[in-house]
């Protein structure tokens, strides 16, 4: 079968794609509706520098207002900005198919999904080019950035039949990813970094010096976070771990301690490395991110081409 029969025929896939896209819809439009719209500026120069004038330079180029403190004829210097290029990577791990029990509708997959849709769609609605990686130990399926409308379908596709399981190995799939992502892009990297310590900072290390911007979105369950849970409980790993049986109040504080340290530690490793961090709960709207991600284009992060 084909990918357009799949598009086609496939009413399980079809309802999926559907519920995906029309959230993805609703978060950016809403948002936008709601005053943060960002101007798109496609492609376009823009001022780069100042140099002294010389012969055969365009006058219409002299910044007058610099000639009147300095008495120097400086000329404007342009060069050519194209839109952006952003690859979205997206943790299918086990763990990310989390949910708490009876409490809400959406996994932390289906949170971190529906964050991924509504990028592309933002993305895409501004003219940018977007793709989309989905990994857990290896890569399992990589889309390369694109700008077209039609785009977004195929995005949509690749969310909606999407593999989950296994561990994470971020550190690994960048490496294996580096030669295929774009040099100075960007890079949103959406995952709850239930990993080894030490491979975070070898990814975001992989990809800050291929000169790609990279915004990390932490997502984690409130359960995660708190341990709000009582009485013996027979915890089962949804990766490769061993099933653990205590009761939760004998272990919680020292728990809640190593969770906020943990977040502290990736808070801090993103800074060190000039990556943006945000950390969402499937309890807050994506919305969420969604407004975190322009407040920081807006306030001048750069238009990578």
């Amino acid at each position: 079968m084909t990918q357009t029969d799949v598009f086609e025929y496939d009413p399980e896939t079809l309802a999926r794609i559907s519920a995906l896209k029309i959230r993805a819809v609703n978060l950016v439009d809403g948002l936008l509706t709601g005053g943060h719209r960002s101007r798109h500026k496609g492609s376009s120069v823009e001022f780069a520098e100042y140099k002294e004038y010389s012969p055969g330079d365009e006058i219409r180029h002299i910044d007058w207002k610099v000639v009147g403190k300095t008495d120097k004829y400086q000329v404007k210097q342009f060069e050519q900005t194209t839109n952006l290029k952003c690859s979205i990577l997206l943790d299918a791990s086990g763990s990310m198919t989390y949910e708490s029990p009876g409490k809400r509708a959406l996994t932390k997959l289906e949170y971190a999904k529906t964050l991924s849709a509504a990028f592309s769609f933002l993305l895409l609605k501004q003219f940018d080019s977007v793709g989309l990686t989905l990994f857990n130990d290896r890569t399992l399926h990589h889309i390369p950035p694109r700008s077209k409308p039609s785009h977004f379908q195929h995005i949509l596709h690749g969310l909606a039949t999407m593999e989950t399981g296994g561990t994470t190995q971020i550190a690994q799939v960048v490496s294996d990813l580096a030669e295929r992502l774009p040099n100075r892009g960007m890079v949103i990297l959406i995952s709850d970094l239930l990993t080894p310590d030490e491979q975070l900072p070898k990814a975001l290390k992989l990809l800050t010096s291929r000169g790609l911007e990279v915004m990390l979105f932490q997502v984690l369950d409130p359960d995660e976070i708190e341990l709000p849970f009582e009485g013996d409980i027979i915890f089962e790993s949804l990766e490769d771990d061993p099933e653990v049986n205590l009761d939760p109040r004998d272990v919680q504080a020292e728990y809640q301690v190593e969770m906020q340290a943990l977040i502290k530690n990736n808070r801090e490793v993103c800074k060190n490395l000039g990556v943006d961090y945000e950390l969402l709960d499937t309890s807050t709207s994506p919305g969420q991110a969604l407004s975190y991600f322009l407040l920081k284009r807006k306030n001048g992060a750069q238009r990578w081409a």
